[in-house]
Protein backbone atom coordinates (compact mmCIF):
# COMPACT_ATOMS: atom_id res chain seq x y z
CA UNK A 1 0.00 0.00 0.00
CA UNK A 2 2.83 2.42 0.82
CA UNK A 3 4.10 2.27 -2.78
CA UNK A 4 0.67 3.36 -4.03
CA UNK A 5 1.22 6.78 -2.45
CA UNK A 6 4.62 7.30 -4.06
CA UNK A 7 3.62 9.01 -7.35
CA UNK A 8 1.45 11.61 -5.66
CA UNK A 9 3.44 12.85 -2.67
CA UNK A 10 6.73 14.69 -2.39
CA UNK A 11 9.85 12.78 -1.41
CA UNK A 12 10.11 14.41 2.02
CA UNK A 13 6.51 13.47 2.86
CA UNK A 14 7.02 9.96 1.54
CA UNK A 15 10.03 9.58 3.86
CA UNK A 16 7.80 10.48 6.80
CA UNK A 17 5.35 7.74 5.82
CA UNK A 18 8.22 5.29 5.41
CA UNK A 19 9.37 5.97 8.97
CA UNK A 20 5.85 5.56 10.34
CA UNK A 21 5.42 2.35 8.35
CA UNK A 22 8.69 0.97 9.69
CA UNK A 23 7.70 1.76 13.28
CA UNK A 24 4.26 0.19 12.76
CA UNK A 25 5.90 -3.08 11.77
CA UNK A 26 7.77 -3.01 15.07
CA UNK A 27 4.46 -2.64 16.92
CA UNK A 28 5.00 -1.02 20.34
CA UNK A 29 8.65 -2.06 20.58
CA UNK A 30 11.48 0.41 20.95
CA UNK A 31 13.79 0.35 17.95
CA UNK A 32 17.30 1.77 17.82
CA UNK A 33 18.41 4.67 15.66
CA UNK A 34 20.92 2.35 14.04
CA UNK A 35 18.26 -0.17 13.01
CA UNK A 36 16.05 2.57 11.57
CA UNK A 37 18.78 4.39 9.65
CA UNK A 38 20.16 1.13 8.29
CA UNK A 39 16.75 -0.16 7.18
CA UNK A 40 15.65 3.13 5.59
CA UNK A 41 19.05 4.13 4.24
CA UNK A 42 19.08 7.52 5.94
CA UNK A 43 21.45 9.41 8.23
CA UNK A 44 20.93 10.16 11.92
CA UNK A 45 20.43 13.81 10.98
CA UNK A 46 17.70 12.91 8.48
CA UNK A 47 16.02 10.66 11.05
CA UNK A 48 15.93 13.48 13.60
CA UNK A 49 14.41 15.78 10.96
CA UNK A 50 11.69 13.26 10.16
CA UNK A 51 10.87 12.75 13.85
CA UNK A 52 10.60 16.52 14.36
CA UNK A 53 8.38 16.96 11.29
CA UNK A 54 6.04 14.11 12.23
CA UNK A 55 5.68 15.28 15.83
CA UNK A 56 4.97 18.86 14.69
CA UNK A 57 1.96 17.65 12.70
CA UNK A 58 0.47 16.38 15.95
CA UNK A 59 -1.46 13.38 14.64
CA UNK A 60 1.04 10.65 15.48
CA UNK A 61 3.88 10.88 17.98
CA UNK A 62 7.31 9.32 17.75
CA UNK A 63 8.76 8.94 21.22
CA UNK A 64 12.51 9.13 21.71
CA UNK A 65 14.42 7.40 24.51
CA UNK A 66 17.91 8.76 25.07
CA UNK A 67 20.54 6.33 26.36
CA UNK A 68 23.87 4.97 25.19
CA UNK A 69 21.92 3.97 22.08
CA UNK A 70 18.96 6.16 21.16
CA UNK A 71 15.62 4.45 20.59
CA UNK A 72 12.25 5.45 19.12
CA UNK A 73 8.74 4.06 19.05
CA UNK A 74 5.35 5.08 17.70
CA UNK A 75 2.33 6.17 19.75
CA UNK A 76 -1.16 7.33 18.83
CA UNK A 77 -1.11 5.33 15.60
CA UNK A 78 -4.78 4.35 15.42
CA UNK A 79 -6.51 3.89 12.08
CA UNK A 80 -8.15 7.33 12.14
CA UNK A 81 -4.90 9.16 12.83
CA UNK A 82 -3.05 7.13 10.21
CA UNK A 83 -5.62 8.09 7.58
CA UNK A 84 -5.40 11.74 8.62
CA UNK A 85 -1.62 11.53 8.33
CA UNK A 86 -1.87 10.06 4.84
CA UNK A 87 -4.30 12.81 3.84
CA UNK A 88 -1.98 15.44 5.31
CA UNK A 89 0.98 14.22 3.27
CA UNK A 90 -1.09 14.49 0.08
CA UNK A 91 -2.60 17.94 0.58
CA UNK A 92 0.82 19.31 1.53
CA UNK A 93 2.63 17.76 -1.44
CA UNK A 94 3.27 19.73 -4.62
CA UNK A 95 2.99 16.55 -6.70
CA UNK A 96 -0.59 16.00 -5.53
CA UNK A 97 -1.47 19.62 -6.29
CA UNK A 98 0.05 19.28 -9.76
CA UNK A 99 -1.90 16.04 -10.30
CA UNK A 100 -5.18 17.79 -9.44
CA UNK A 101 -4.26 20.80 -11.57
CA UNK A 102 -3.65 18.54 -14.57
CA UNK A 103 -6.55 16.11 -14.23
CA UNK A 104 -9.17 17.54 -11.85
CA UNK A 105 -8.89 21.27 -12.45
CA UNK A 106 -12.43 22.20 -11.46
CA UNK A 107 -11.49 25.85 -10.90
CA UNK A 108 -9.72 26.19 -14.28
CA UNK A 109 -6.55 27.26 -12.49
CA UNK A 110 -3.72 27.86 -14.96
CA UNK A 111 -0.20 26.59 -14.41
CA UNK A 112 0.97 30.16 -13.82
CA UNK A 113 -1.75 30.73 -11.22
CA UNK A 114 -0.79 27.53 -9.42
CA UNK A 115 2.86 28.58 -9.43
CA UNK A 116 1.96 31.96 -7.96
CA UNK A 117 -0.31 30.40 -5.33
CA UNK A 118 2.39 27.94 -4.24
CA UNK A 119 5.22 30.44 -4.56
CA UNK A 120 7.21 28.26 -6.95
CA UNK A 121 9.03 28.77 -10.23
CA UNK A 122 8.13 27.19 -13.56
CA UNK A 123 11.22 24.98 -13.20
CA UNK A 124 9.97 23.66 -9.84
CA UNK A 125 6.53 23.00 -11.32
CA UNK A 126 7.94 20.99 -14.21
CA UNK A 127 10.29 19.04 -11.93
CA UNK A 128 7.29 18.03 -9.85
CA UNK A 129 5.24 17.18 -12.94
CA UNK A 130 8.08 15.09 -14.39
CA UNK A 131 8.50 13.26 -11.06
CA UNK A 132 4.75 12.56 -11.02
CA UNK A 133 4.73 11.20 -14.57
CA UNK A 134 7.87 9.16 -14.02
CA UNK A 135 6.38 7.52 -10.92
CA UNK A 136 3.09 6.81 -12.68
CA UNK A 137 4.91 5.25 -15.62
CA UNK A 138 4.66 5.94 -19.35
CA UNK A 139 1.88 3.43 -19.93
CA UNK A 140 -0.38 4.87 -17.24
CA UNK A 141 0.25 8.45 -18.37
CA UNK A 142 -0.56 7.49 -21.97
CA UNK A 143 -3.71 5.62 -20.92
CA UNK A 144 -5.20 8.38 -18.78
CA UNK A 145 -4.28 10.99 -21.38
CA UNK A 146 -6.29 9.19 -24.07
CA UNK A 147 -9.09 7.46 -22.13
CA UNK A 148 -11.63 9.46 -20.15
CA UNK A 149 -12.97 6.35 -18.42
CA UNK A 150 -9.51 5.20 -17.29
CA UNK A 151 -8.72 8.68 -16.02
CA UNK A 152 -11.94 8.75 -14.00
CA UNK A 153 -11.05 5.39 -12.48
CA UNK A 154 -7.58 6.64 -11.55
CA UNK A 155 -9.02 9.82 -10.03
CA UNK A 156 -11.47 7.74 -8.01
CA UNK A 157 -8.69 5.50 -6.70
CA UNK A 158 -6.40 8.41 -5.80
CA UNK A 159 -9.00 10.62 -4.12
CA UNK A 160 -10.42 7.65 -2.21
CA UNK A 161 -6.95 6.46 -1.19
CA UNK A 162 -6.14 9.84 0.34
CA UNK A 163 -9.73 10.43 1.51
CA UNK A 164 -9.55 13.76 -0.27
CA UNK A 165 -13.11 15.11 -0.34
CA UNK A 166 -12.38 18.84 -0.46
CA UNK A 167 -13.86 18.97 -3.98
CA UNK A 168 -17.15 17.45 -2.81
CA UNK A 169 -18.55 20.67 -1.37
CA UNK A 170 -22.19 20.64 -2.51
CA UNK A 171 -24.47 18.82 -0.06
CA UNK A 172 -27.30 18.55 -2.62
CA UNK A 173 -25.04 16.60 -5.00
CA UNK A 174 -23.86 14.34 -2.17
CA UNK A 175 -27.46 13.59 -1.19
CA UNK A 176 -28.35 12.66 -4.78
CA UNK A 177 -25.33 10.35 -4.97
CA UNK A 178 -26.43 8.59 -1.77
CA UNK A 179 -29.90 8.16 -3.31
CA UNK A 180 -28.39 6.75 -6.52
CA UNK A 181 -26.34 4.30 -4.49
CA UNK A 182 -29.34 3.06 -2.53
CA UNK A 183 -31.37 2.68 -5.74
CA UNK A 184 -28.66 0.61 -7.40
CA UNK A 185 -28.16 -1.55 -4.33
CA UNK A 186 -31.87 -2.32 -4.20
CA UNK A 187 -32.33 -2.89 -7.95
CA UNK A 188 -29.23 -5.08 -8.34
CA UNK A 189 -29.49 -6.76 -4.93
CA UNK A 190 -26.04 -5.50 -4.02
CA UNK A 191 -24.69 -5.90 -0.51
CA UNK A 192 -21.98 -3.24 -0.47
CA UNK A 193 -19.95 -2.64 2.67
CA UNK A 194 -19.66 0.85 4.11
CA UNK A 195 -16.22 1.23 2.52
CA UNK A 196 -17.49 0.04 -0.85
CA UNK A 197 -20.37 2.50 -0.70
CA UNK A 198 -17.88 5.23 0.16
CA UNK A 199 -15.72 4.37 -2.85
CA UNK A 200 -18.76 4.42 -5.14
CA UNK A 201 -19.58 7.84 -3.63
CA UNK A 202 -16.12 9.07 -4.70
CA UNK A 203 -16.65 7.51 -8.14
CA UNK A 204 -19.94 9.35 -8.65
CA UNK A 205 -18.46 12.64 -7.49
CA UNK A 206 -15.52 12.28 -9.88
CA UNK A 207 -17.92 11.65 -12.76
CA UNK A 208 -20.10 14.59 -11.76
CA UNK A 209 -17.13 16.97 -11.66
CA UNK A 210 -15.71 15.76 -14.98
CA UNK A 211 -19.12 16.27 -16.60
CA UNK A 212 -19.28 19.75 -15.06
CA UNK A 213 -15.92 20.43 -16.72
CA UNK A 214 -17.57 19.59 -20.07
CA UNK A 215 -15.82 16.24 -20.53
CA UNK A 216 -17.64 13.18 -21.85
CA UNK A 217 -16.78 9.67 -23.01
CA UNK A 218 -15.49 8.74 -26.44
CA UNK A 219 -16.33 5.69 -28.56
CA UNK A 220 -13.23 3.88 -27.29
CA UNK A 221 -14.44 4.39 -23.71
CA UNK A 222 -17.85 2.90 -24.45
CA UNK A 223 -16.22 -0.30 -25.68
CA UNK A 224 -15.10 -0.96 -22.09
CA UNK A 225 -18.53 -0.56 -20.52
CA UNK A 226 -21.15 -3.16 -19.76
CA UNK A 227 -23.01 -4.05 -22.95
CA UNK A 228 -26.27 -2.21 -23.45
CA UNK A 229 -28.10 -5.51 -23.92
CA UNK A 230 -26.92 -6.55 -20.45
CA UNK A 231 -28.26 -3.46 -18.70
CA UNK A 232 -30.73 -4.21 -15.98
CA UNK A 233 -34.12 -2.53 -16.18
CA UNK A 234 -33.26 0.47 -14.01
CA UNK A 235 -35.92 3.01 -14.89
CA UNK A 236 -35.79 4.67 -11.47
CA UNK A 237 -32.01 4.84 -11.63
CA UNK A 238 -32.16 6.46 -15.08
CA UNK A 239 -34.63 9.06 -13.83
CA UNK A 240 -32.35 9.89 -10.91
CA UNK A 241 -29.30 10.12 -13.17
CA UNK A 242 -31.23 12.57 -15.37
CA UNK A 243 -31.95 14.72 -12.30
CA UNK A 244 -28.36 14.31 -11.09
CA UNK A 245 -26.86 15.30 -14.45
CA UNK A 246 -29.58 17.32 -16.23
CA UNK A 247 -27.23 18.71 -18.88
CA UNK A 248 -26.38 15.27 -20.32
CA UNK A 249 -27.80 13.90 -23.55
CA UNK A 250 -29.64 10.57 -23.58
CA UNK A 251 -26.49 8.89 -24.92
CA UNK A 252 -24.36 10.37 -22.14
CA UNK A 253 -26.87 9.24 -19.52
CA UNK A 254 -26.81 5.72 -20.97
CA UNK A 255 -23.00 5.77 -20.94
CA UNK A 256 -22.95 6.86 -17.30
CA UNK A 257 -25.37 4.06 -16.42
CA UNK A 258 -23.16 1.53 -18.17
CA UNK A 259 -20.03 2.98 -16.57
CA UNK A 260 -21.60 2.74 -13.10
CA UNK A 261 -22.55 -0.88 -13.61
CA UNK A 262 -19.13 -1.67 -15.06
CA UNK A 263 -17.48 -0.03 -12.05
CA UNK A 264 -19.57 -2.07 -9.65
CA UNK A 265 -18.31 -5.21 -11.36
CA UNK A 266 -14.73 -4.17 -10.54
CA UNK A 267 -13.26 -5.22 -7.18
CA UNK A 268 -14.31 -2.43 -4.82
CA UNK A 269 -11.54 -3.07 -2.33
CA UNK A 270 -12.10 -1.78 1.16
CA UNK A 271 -9.42 0.44 2.61
CA UNK A 272 -6.73 -1.96 3.87
CA UNK A 273 -6.38 -2.04 7.64
CA UNK A 274 -2.61 -1.71 7.31
CA UNK A 275 -2.63 1.35 5.09
CA UNK A 276 1.09 1.93 5.52
CA UNK A 277 2.15 -1.67 4.97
Amino acid sequence: MLNDYLPFIDNSKYSELQLISYCLKKSQDWVSYRDVTTSLGITNYKLKQLITNINKIGLIKIEVKISQRNFIRLSGANEENLQKMVNYTAVNSLRFKVFLNLFMNVDSCTREELQEKEGISAATYFRSKNALFQSLGKETVKTVSTSESQLRLLLTDVLYMFKYDKLFATSEVSERIHTLTKTLMTALHLNLTANQQEKFFYFCWVNYLRYQMGLTFQTTDRELFLEKSNLAELATFKEQVTEFLPSLSNLDIENFQRFCLSFLKLPLNAQPEKMLA
